[in-house]
């Protein structure tokens, strides 16, 4: 007899190459609504052991958090910590490429399967075994493709018709090559795109589909012999690529399987061991790009949905990735005496750390990745070109980096490195250095010996306060993230203005701070040539006075403004914390391809646009915050999005000429008074704190909103709605695309409900009582809210709309899956409601003063019956134990039911306010 568990296992299986990764993909972005953040893809590899793979889960648990793992030696405390965890809330595990299971059996399964009751483990596998092994509730098997759809998904990728290749003789021979893929997705693809660059020639379409290389199996003796007869489609595209690509694409499998290689970071990779061809005029950069492009779009990597603080990442199927290893050969593998390129990436530091020492004997490695080694010293890397020591918990490195003179390449982004060593300017060849995250506090004089340096990542560098003079030596250098003006400390010089001057390779997006506080005279700002670095297409001056800066003269700051003219070609502008007026520069016609303007505290600014820069064609994002000189916003046509914040002189925003706009978020406005009301192509309509804004007037001729998809008022308090409610939302059934409505503290709007009968696709609404005409409600109320799915509202107290008690057809809407309710007081129990609302995940209760019980039997209504309600509190506990957020903030008289004190996974009891329960 098989013991219950609480967690389900599902497993998809089908060979390699068949689209299991892609479904398990699909259904982990399907169910967020279900398990939001408790989702986590860990990749099995090949043959892991048991610590191994449970501190792999750990990781992935705590969600890059060392608090998780400190401490934690033994596997005994490893499985209890992750008990803990998996017990907490319903949770999604995902098992990918798992080959057997010796790993399952034991510590792992009696860890996993006890999770939190509904919890699921999802396994993908090429071996039907493994299903049985792990004693599955469900699996899915995936058939290979028919022929009729591996012929088409061929046509796609090979972007030829049918009639083409009849016209050339090529069917049958297409026909021949298709077969032999074997109805797997991701090898049509591959050779489809092969085929995509192939001659119309008869000879060369045939030389693909008799080459013997489709015979080819893998040895026996390999590892990974299992791939065999999935690696024949992909060997022809790798023998089909230039020596260059194949080069690059070896290099990728140097990364562990499931890894997401940052995009950037592999670029300069590729340079540092030399693998770009170097052309005449053309960046080795661009020339990267493209072949990534090139791989992308011959399917050998793939772009990743991950987009992790603006960075892109690509990644590599396994199947892929195996072939990339097997013709890396000795020199990728990471147990030779032979290996050339290490990967410590995915170890924990005491292994890393044995194999950083046995490696570093041998004097021949020529790449270092590790994300845990804690201590490093050099002495025996001297043919090192590539080092990442990304996430390494060290705060210096050792002076024996001068050993690295071959190192072209250093990734100290996330470390936390707070110095650098002067013995780093003896690394004459280094074209990369990553600091981007650290905790680098300085950067030394002697970078400015770098002479090759063309990467010096500085971005989001919160402790950087001191940057030594020597920066502009660095001509070579195309990405300099930020530029920091200083004082001199002692007898070091601090980085001055004017090292920008030569610096003309710069591109990308570059930040200047330091601008106050005596530190820049004009002469040197004029000196710095801004607006000759034409490669740039992002510009922020920021002039934040420092708490021991001195105050720089109004008509200072305009001549420095003056003096940093950007570029005419970027496409985003930030000025912050000026306290001069417009330059003459300012925003003139030369600006064509400027997109984004953000203005963040400009006090004397009285205008953002003037007549001319209207011309400007291109500009689609305009934020404004703090400006409080500013006291009309002119029309901007192109306009995509517009947010204002915090202008507290503004009156009046626009009027009807902005047809493009899609969002405008407006916020904190005390002298707001005219808004536009014609916007054809308005999507979002955010308005919050409009102290004295009263909404359009009565006798406003409205076109509608007819594309609004969401709408938020939210402490408006002088806003009315009477005469043009109905009409701005497209009453006569035009504002059918309405999503999400927010009407919270504004005592002074009323919605009625004939409206809400018009919203017929509304998922999110938001009220609090006084919006409302009446506490009435027709019976049929879930059937003109059909997919609502989340419901906040706060109850009044006062006045003729008092709501002491949540209204009964709250309950009617079986489709909720989240329901905020604060301020109901004359609630004492809400018990047998909970199985009226089956698809309920996230509940919050607020400001309850009275409320005694959740789960009271004697609380059914008349309106229930034994088919709909719980029988008794047994029953409607059970429901609630179903919900995976519960949230209970100021209900001082709420006895909870010990099954929900001891068991819910997500019980959050709050004695004090809750922040804000709209984020709820």
């Amino acid at each position: 007899m098989t013991k219950k568990r609480d967690v389900s296992i599902i497993s998809i299986i089908g060979e390699g190459g068949i689209g299991k990764t892609t479904l398990a993909k699909m259904v982990f972005s399907e169910v967020k609504p279900q398990f939001g953040e408790h989702r986590w893809w860990v990749c099995v590899s090949d043959r892991p052991n048991h610590e191994d793979l449970l501190r792999k889960i750990l990781k992935e648990v705590c969600k890059g958090s060392t608090a998780g793992l400190e401490g934690i030696t033994s596997l005994s405390d490893l499985c209890t910590q992750i008990q803990s965890d998996l017990l907490k809330k319903r949770f999604l595990l995902v098992l990918d490429d798992v080959w057997e299971l010796d790993w399952w059996q034991g510590e792992v399964e009696s860890t996993l399967v006890r999770g939190a009751m509904g919890s699921k483990i999802l396994i993908t596998s090429r071996n039907i075994e493994v299903s049985k092994g792990v004693r599955v509730f469900y699996m899915h098997r995936l058939p290979i493709l028919p022929e009729d759809e591996s012929w088409n998904l061929f046509l796609n990728k090979a972007s030829k018709t049918e009639n083409e290749l009849k016209k050339h003789k090529l069917q049958d021979i297409a026909k021949k090559i298709v077969k032999k893929c074997g109805g797997l997705p991701l090898v049509v693809q591959t050779v489809g795109s092969l085929m995509q660059a192939k001659n119309m020639k008869k000879a060369d379409w045939k030389e693909v589909a008799d080459s013997v290389i489709w015979e080819w199996k893998m040895p026996a003796s390999s590892s990974s012999s299992q791939y065999g007869s999935i690696l024949p489609g992909f060997i022809l595209s790798y023998d089909d690529l230039p020596p260059y690509l194949s080069s690059c694409f070896v290099h990728c499998s140097i990364f562990p399987k499931d890894h997401e290689i940052e995009r950037e970071g592999l670029i300069m990779q590729w340079m540092a061991h030399g693998l770009i061809e170097e052309k005449e005029d053309i960046d080795a950069e661009v020339s990267a790009n493209q072949y990534i492009e090139d791989l992308i779009r011959r399917c050998l990597i793939e772009k990743s949905d991950v987009r992790y603080y603006g960075e892109t990442y690509l990644k590599m199927h396994d199947v892929l990735h195996v072939l990339a290893s097997y013709i890396g050969g000795k020199e990728y593998r990471h147990a030779s005496e032979h290996t050339r390129h290490l990967s410590l990436l995915g170890v924990d530091y005491a292994e890393a750390a044995m194999k950083y020492n046995a490696f570093g004997t041998t004097n021949k490695v020529r790449t270092l990745l590790s994300a845990s080694l804690r201590s490093v010293e050099f002495t025996n890397f001297k043919w090192l070109r590539v080092l990442s020591l990304k996430r390494c918990r060290m705060d210096e490195l050792p002076n024996t980096i001068e050993f690295l003179s071959l190192l072209k390449y250093l990734d100290l982004s996330w470390s936390e490195v707070r110095r650098l060593p002067r013995s780093l300017g003896e690394l004459c060849n280094l074209q990369t250095l990553d600091l981007s995250y650290s905790k680098i506090e300085e950067l030394p004089e002697e970078m400015g010996q770098l002479c090759n340096l063309r990467y010096l990542g500085v971005k989001d560098t919160e402790k950087l306060e001191f940057i030594a003079e020597g920066l502009g030596k660095l001509t070579n250098l195309r990405t300099l993230h930020k530029f920091l003006v200083c004082d001199d400390k002692g007898d070091t010089r601090g980085c001055n203005i004017r090292e920008l001057e030569n610096l003309n390779k710069l591109k990308g997006e570059l930040l200047i701070e330091g601008l106050v506080g005596g530190r820049v005279k004009v002469f040197d700002a004029e000196k710095a040539q801004l607006k000759e670095k034409h490669e740039q297409n992002g510009v922020e001056l920021n002039f934040e006075v420092g708490e021991d800066d001195n105050v720089d003269t109004v008509s200072k700051e305009r001549g420095l403004l003056e003096a940093l003219e950007p570029p005419h070609g970027i496409e985003r502008l930030v000025i912050c914390d000026y306290d001069g007026d417009r330059p003459v520069w300012y925003l003139d016609t030369n600006y064509e391809e400027l997109r984004t303007l953000e203005l963040r505290h400009c006090p004397l600014l009285a205008t953002v646009m003037e007549i001319k820069s209207l011309e400007i064609k291109s500009l689609e994002k305009l934020q404004v915050n703090r400006c409080n000189g500013l006291k009309t916003l002119a029309n901007i046509p192109t306009l995509d999005s517009l947010e204002v914040t915090e202008c507290g002189s503004l009156e009046q925003v626009g009027d009807d000429h902005m047809p493009a706009l899609k969002k405008l978020y407006l916020s904190d406005l005390n002298t707001l008074k005219q808004l536009p009301s014609r916007l054809p192509s308005l999507e979002d309509l955010l308005l919050y704190n409009l102290a004295n804004w009263e909404g359009w007037p009565v006798e406003t001729t409205f076109t509608s909103m007819p594309c609004l998809q969401e709408l938020e008022f939210l402490n408006c308090p002088k806003m009315r709605t009477e005469g043009w409610i109905d009409e701005l939302m497209g009453h006569d059934s035009q504002a059918t695309q309405l999503q999400k409505l927010t009407v919270w503290d504004c005592p002074n709007a009323r919605l009625g409900w004939t409206l809400l009968q018009h919203l017929s696709n509304l998922i999110e609404l938001r009220l609090d009582t006084t919006a409302l005409e009446s506490t009435l409600l027709p019976s049929e109320v879930s059937t003109f809210l059909p997919t609502l799915k989340a419901l906040y509202l706060k109850g009044t107290n006062t006045g003729d709309l008092k709501w002491g008690k949540v209204p009964d057809w709250v309950w009617d809407l079986s489709q909720l899956e989240t329901l905020f309710l604060e301020g109901f007081t004359e609630d004492n129990s809400l018990g047998g409601h909970w199985q009226r609302l089956p698809k309920l995940r996230s509940l919050g209760l607020q400001d309850f003063p009275n409320l005694k019980s959740l789960a009271d039997v004697n609380n059914i209504t008349p309106q229930q019956n034994k088919t709909t309600c719980p029988t008794d509190a047994k029953q409607q506990i059970a429901c609630l134990l179903k919900i995976d957020n519960l949230l209970i903030s100021r209900c001082p008289a709420l006895d909870l039911p010990q099954e929900l004190s001891d068991d819910h996974p997500l019980l959050i009891e709050c004695k004090y306010p809750s922040s804000n329960a709209l984020t709820f």
